[in-house]
Order: C-alpha cells, then sequence, then structure tokens
C-alpha cells in the first residue's frame, strides 16, 4: 500500500507499506528453481520477462522482503540480468541486501526507496566484495545529499563494469559534483570510462557545471544528462568552452533542458557541441521543470540564425538530433533553420514545440526523414518497468 508523501525535496516519492511477506512466495520458488522466463511471467507481487528483467517497481516488498529476493537469487544460476526494484521502501538495508544477490545482475534499478549517502556506500561495499557484472546502477530521488559525491565515487571503484550512473534528483551538489569528476577521471584514466552520467533535477549550478568541465575536456564520459540543474547562462558557457577541448566526438549526446539558458549561451553551446561531433543536444523541457523549479531555456531569432549558420556551414558535423521544445521559438524562427537546411552537408533533425506552423515543421522533417531516430541504449531499455512510467526518451 503506498500514499503520497507531502513535501520536502523528495516530495512525490511515496510512503510504502510492506506488503505480507506469504505473498511472495510463488516468486521466490520461481527465483529458487533457476527456469528462465520463456514468456512474461505475473507474480502476486512483480513480474519476469524473457529479456532478463525481473520488474519489482512498486511491489511494496520492504526491508524484509528485498532480503528474501536477495537470498532467492543467491541460491544459485539465475535468468534475472537486471533487477528493478523502485518505489519498495527498500531503505539502506534492503538496498544493501539486494546489491550482494545474483553474480549475473547487470542492472541495479533502485529509484525512489529512501537510500542514503551511507547506503549507497553499503552498496558500493557489497559490489566490491562479490564477483558481479553490474553494468547499471539507477538511484533517481533517493536522499544521497550533499555527500552524494563521495558515495557515487565509492560505486565507480566498486563496480568496475560501470557503464551507467544514474544520480537525479539525489540532493547532490557542487561541491560533491567536484568529488565525482575526480572519480570519473580516475575510473578513464584506467581505462574503464562510464558511458553515460544522469545528474539531472540536482542543485548544481555554475559552479557544478565547471566542476563537469574536465569531465567533458577529458572524454570521461559518453553521454551527460544534466537537465534543471540551475547551469543558466555562466554554466552552459562552461559547458561549451570544455567542448572546445573535448576529444572529438567522444561526448555524443548531451541533455541541457530546463536551466535557464538565454539565447546568446544556447547558441554558444550549439556551436560548440557541433564542433565537439556532439550527435544529440537537448535544449528542450524535462517532465519535472514545474516540480522542480526549473526554467526554460531560450532561443530568439538571433539564436536561430546563429544554430542555422552553424549547421549549414559545419561540414560533416554529427549532430543529427537538436531538441528546441520550449525555448520560446516561433515560426520566424524555425525560418531561419529552414532558410538553410538545404545547405548542410549533414542533415539535423528538429524537435520543435508548439507555436510553429505545421507548414515549416513539415518542411524541416522533409530534409531529415532519411535520419534513424535516436536508438535507445540496452542499459536504459533494460529499467524498462511494467508497473511504472518508462523514461521518456534517451535524453531524459
Amino acid at each position: 500500500m503506498v500514499s503520497a508523501d507531502a513535501g520536502g525535496p523528495f516530495a512525490g516519492v511515496p510512503h510504502v507499506v510492506p506488503r505480507p511477506t506469504a505473498e511472495l512466495a510463488p516468486l521466490l520458488d520461481w527465483l529458487r528453481s533457476g527456469r528462465p522466463a520463456g514468456e512474461r511471467l505475473d507474480f502476486a507481487a512483480g513480474t519476469a520477462l524473457p529479456d532478463g528483467r525481473l520488474d519489482l517497481c512498486k511491489q511494496s516488498l520492504g526491508t524484509e522482503g528485498a532480503a528474501l529476493v536477495a537470498d532467492a537469487l543467491s541460491q544459485g544460476p539465475s535468468p534475472v540480468r537486471h533487477l528493478l526494484l523502485g518505489t519498495d521502501a527498500l531503505g539502506d538495508d534492503g538496498a544493501a541486501a539486494v546489491a550482494g544477490a545474483g553474480t549475473g545482475v547487470e542492472t541495479l534499478y533502485l529509484g525512489c526507496n529512501g537510500v542514503t549517502e551511507g547506503g549507497a556506500c553499503r552498496i558500493a561495499d557489497q559490489l566490491r566484495a562479490s564477483p558481479q557484472v553490474v553494468t547499471g546502477v539507477w538511484l533517481k530521488r533517493n536522499p544521497l545529499g550533499a555527500g552524494g559525491g563521495r558515495a557515487a565515487a565509492e560505486l565507480i571503484d566498486a563496480a568496475r563494469s560501470l557503464r551507467t550512473l544514474d544520480l537525479v534528483q539525489t540532493g547532490l551538489d557542487a561541491t560533491g559534483a567536484a568529488v565525482l569528476a575526480d572519480a570519473l577521471a580516475a575510473a578513464a584514466e584506467h581505462g574503464r570510462r562510464i558511458e553515460r552520467l544522469f545528474v539531472g533535477g540536482n542543485p548544481l549550478g555554475e559552479a557544478g557545471a565547471a566542476a563537469l568541465v574536465e569531465v567533458i575536456a577529458a572524454g570521461a564520459v559518453d553521454e551527460l544528462y544534466v537537465s534543471a540543474a540551475g547551469l543558466g547562462d555562466a554554466g552552459a558557457l562552461r559547458l561549451a568552452a570544455a567542448l572546445d577541448r573535448a576529444p572529438h566526438g567522444r561526448l555524443t549526446r548531451l541533455s541541457v533542458a530546463s536551466n535557464g539558458i538565454g539565447p546568446s549561451a544556447a547558441a554558444r553551446l550549439v556551436a560548440a557541441a557541433t564542433a565537439a561531433g556532439v550527435q544529440l543536444l537537448d535544449l528542450g523541457r524535462v517532465r519535472a521543470a514545474a516540480v522542480l523549479g526549473a526554467q526554460d531555456n531560450h532561443v530568439d531569432l538571433t539564436a536561430a540564425e546563429t544554430i542555422a549558420d552553424v549547421l549549414a556551414s559545419t561540414a560533416g558535423h554529427r549532430l543529427t538530433h537538436l531538441v528546441l521544445t520550449h525555448t520560446g521559438m516561433r515560426s520566424r524562427e524555425a525560418h531561419r533553420l529552414l532558410d538553410t537546411a538545404p545547405r548542410a552537408t549533414t542533415a539535423t533533425r528538429f524537435v520543435l514545440g508548439e507555436g510553429i506552423a505545421a507548414s515549416v515543421k513539415r518542411r524541416l522533417a522533409a530534409h531529415s526523414a532519411h535520419l534513424p531516430p535516436p536508438s535507445v541504449p540496452a542499459d536504459v531499455a533494460a529499467v524498462r518497468s511494467v508497473h511504472r512510467t518508462p523514461p521518456a526518451s534517451a535524453s531524459g
């Protein structure tokens, strides 16, 4: 049973009353058997899927239920590769228990579970002590707080196969971001570059952007999602300067949606991303913008002209997907993109919002109709749940 949390920095994370553990019996029997799920299997609690997902999101496990699941997973070879435990009232004890279960588990989705900095460090300890192949750790909306950077650094050190780290809305601040950045750089120096990092929804500001500068410049991540982080113009310009120094083509995706970035800084960031070989740039709006009090980015006529000219004049650029929804663009700004699109040697799919004539959108879309949509990374697909709202896209 769940009820909504009334407020606070993690408002919307529900209060969960754990279900009776007797209801887990069919699931636990299946886990102990080690039998694969040849088709979707629905239990009284949770769902097993043929691709290795065990979806226990919003199943009210509680700490005791999590320990029982962990114990069953540890009893032998298991078909479970992706363990999804979002909004299950695990707490630090439950999260630590499941982190040490199952040597074949690649994905740990632990969003909205009241995990603290200490709990995240315990997860790292479990991963360090057990033979595991964890490639994705998702901690969205857990109250890691100011120590989140240290906890994240521990996770990066412990999970040697880690590719994806999610720290969205965990209370990570600029000081923690600096600790995280050092850990990312150190991992990259030892050949363990993190592929994608989610740090949106945290109070990073310009100082947090400054901490991420060396991460980008050193090519320590492939994808960076830093939406709704209060970057503003100053933070955006720092990221642009970092892109000027980054290895070409190393950073493939960058999301800075809902950061209150003005026209000039937005145009500068597009230009830097284009020159750096970025393939996807998101300047739009995240769904949680209103809840987080995050401000829209803005593109005016001058900025649109600059963006259009950059894309048309940069031969062989890789920026094939540019999100400009909720940036204040209207038909006259979109017309600037349309005017130069025929001259571009590389087509760009523009994702535009309301207020733009349908005919302009259609004509722009025609120039990029041959482009495939952005692929969904395997680590992102692995956390799609049948029991909660899935991520909107790979750029979220």
